[in-house]
């Protein structure tokens, strides 16, 4: 479960590295940003494993996984943790040549690390235990994690402006309105399980969960961003970190309900 949600985190992480406007950001951002992945991707690689993230959702139902099964959660980790080992090397080499200020480099190992942590988040939703369908499991996955990573980098990258406040304001505001289109893709795929499964929460633990992570995972990154974007019209990029930090910790609480909903329910709230 652990090992999934970071892996949700390093790839939202990374796809916001590779859509954001990185002309506009100064390099010293990028070097410390690829020493946050080198270690969310050796999290990974230590954390993960069959039982954890890819069968905990039969154990937890209590069917009897085949044997079959069980080789291909292991040949899932198995592949995962090289993808992580390979972004975890390619970080390594990110951090080196931006802090040597080669941008051209730099960028293509922002490409290497987003293709590695796509193709494994996209490897557990094709092979994960879930009741839905692996579009929607894709669905489900990829939301969750552009949530994810645009609260994360975007809280960074306000912390940033206290090293360079000159900087413009422009890739701040992008987090912010990409926070709210993440925050609508997130709702969608809720929507979707809510329209199959309905409330399928039954005791007050799941009621809770459920609710946590409509909230903390839904609503709040929606808010979030909108005053995010009113604060940025002042240019108050304290404020505006300090809001996105707040912010940050419950939609992780939003999203890690999400995961215990998963892994007892097999259904990606």
């Amino acid at each position: 479960m652990v090992a999934l949600f970071v892996l949700k985190l390093v790839t939202g992480v990374t796809l916001m590295w590779l859509l954001m406007p990185r002309k506009e950001v100064t390099d010293g951002f990028f070097r410390i940003q690829m020493l946050v992945g080198l270690g969310l991707c050796v999290l990974i690689a230590l954390a993960a494993d069959p039982s954890s993230l890819i069968s905990a959702a039969s154990g937890a139902s209590g069917v009897l996984v085949s044997a079959e099964q069980t080789v291909q959660a292991k040949s899932t980790v198995s592949i995962l943790k090289g993808l992580m080992i390979v972004g975890a090397v390619t970080c390594y080499i990110g951090h080196i040549v931006w802090k040597l200020g080669r941008r051209g480099p730099g960028c293509f190992t922002i490409y290497l690390m987003s293709l590695c942590c796509v193709l494994g988040l996209a490897l557990h939703a094709v092979r994960a235990d879930s009741k839905v369908s692996t579009m929607v499991q894709i669905a489900s996955d990829f939301s969750s994690a552009s949530v994810l990573g645009a609260m994360l980098t975007g809280m960074l990258l306000g912390h940033w402006y206290l090293t360079t406040p000159t900087m413009s304001i422009q890739p701040l505001t992008w987090f912010a309105k990409t926070l709210f289109v993440a925050a609508v893709l997130r709702l969608v795929a809720s929507t979707l399980v809510l329209l199959q499964f309905g409330w399928s929460a039954t005791d007050t633990t799941h009621i809770l969960w459920l609710s946590m992570r409509l909230i903390g995972g839904i609503l709040v990154p929606a808010v979030i961003s909108v005053m995010v974007v009113r604060i940025l019209q002042y240019r108050n990029t304290q404020s505006a970190t300090g809001v996105l930090f707040a912010g940050l910790i419950l939609v992780f609480m939003g999203e890690m309900t999400a995961a215990l909903l998963e892994r007892d329910l097999a259904i990606p709230y």
